[in-house]
């Protein structure tokens, strides 16, 4: 089952990572079949890595970073087919723990997994997976839905923005300019990967921001401050608004004052906190 969908998976990741690339909407700098210059400087032993390097980097060591870094991780050998896939493939674009994270969302939202949202794959995400409602293809199409969610927060100058069309054409196949011809993408191959006699995948074809590592840091604000964690620290600041409105001394000023700060100290901790378990 999962194993065996690692060659296509890889045959099919190439494909729309495509070959080098170093452009300035890409978070991850220069970047070769996916792998960025960290990476592989990271599988290589090493501080850093040259943009020539990353060039000259052949196909046999991209794919030997993949399976050790990218595939076990995302869940490739305990997901069934398909799931594996969109699990691979989301790994690679933001981050196995991310790719897990948000699979854990999709089957909490479901009521089939009352575990922790970590990032690590056990029995009880695992047993979630195998109950999900409608099965394994119903969890693709809202595993990739939510995909797209999490893309569609990321803003700065390397978010959605930025990178949001090419994004769009790699998970979902339709380009929203309707300039690129409908295709598969990484929801419709994930599809096709559970009917082990189905229609074989297919490459996606589409533009080179579509490699972009999509970075978790850059969760936009406006996205975070909707979490009802939020509202805490949001309440606290209308106080202080209201003090300062109705203070008529210095004292009343000083303690608003102190209030605001301590408010925007409490709301910056928390962006910290949502953006690294993004």
């Amino acid at each position: 089952m999962a194993r065996e969908t690692l060659p296509v998976a890889l045959d099919l990741m190439f494909g729309h990572e495509g070959g080098y690339s170093n452009v300035k909407t890409d978070s991850g700098g220069p970047t070769k079949y996916g792998i960025t210059h960290k990476t592989l400087a990271a599988h290589r032993g090493l501080k850093s890595v040259t943009a020539e390097q990353v060039k000259a980097m052949t196909l046999a060591e991209a794919t030997a970073i993949y399976q050790r870094s990218y595939w076990s991780q995302s869940g490739g050998d305990v997901l069934p087919a398909g799931l594996d896939y969109a699990a691979f493939d989301f790994g690679v674009n933001s981050g196995p723990m991310t790719a897990l994270k948000k699979l854990q969302v999709v089957l909490q939202g479901a009521g089939v997994y009352a575990g922790k949202i970590d990032g690590h794959i056990g029995e009880q995400t695992v047993a979630g997976v195998n109950a999900f409602p409608g099965g394994i293809r119903m969890l693709i199409i809202a595993y990739c839905d939510e995909r797209m969610r999490y893309l569609k927060s990321l803003g700065g100058k390397q978010g959605f923005s930025a990178n949001g069309r090419g994004w769009t054409i790699r998970v979902t196949g339709k380009d929203p300019l309707k300039k690129w011809k409908d295709q598969p993408g990484v929801v419709g191959n994930a599809l096709r990967l559970t009917r082990p006699a189905g229609v074989a995948p297919v490459k996606v074809d589409a533009p080179a921001e579509a490699a972009a590592q999509a970075d978790t840091k850059n969760t936009g604000l406006p996205e975070i401050l909707k979490k009802p964690e939020a509202w805490g620290p949001l309440g606290g600041l209308l106080s202080a608004g209201g003090a300062i409105a109705a203070g008529s001394g210095p004292l009343q000023w000083a303690l608003a004052v102190a209030l605001v700060a301590g408010v925007a100290v409490g709301i910056w901790y928390f962006v910290r906190r949502v953006r690294s378990e993004a």
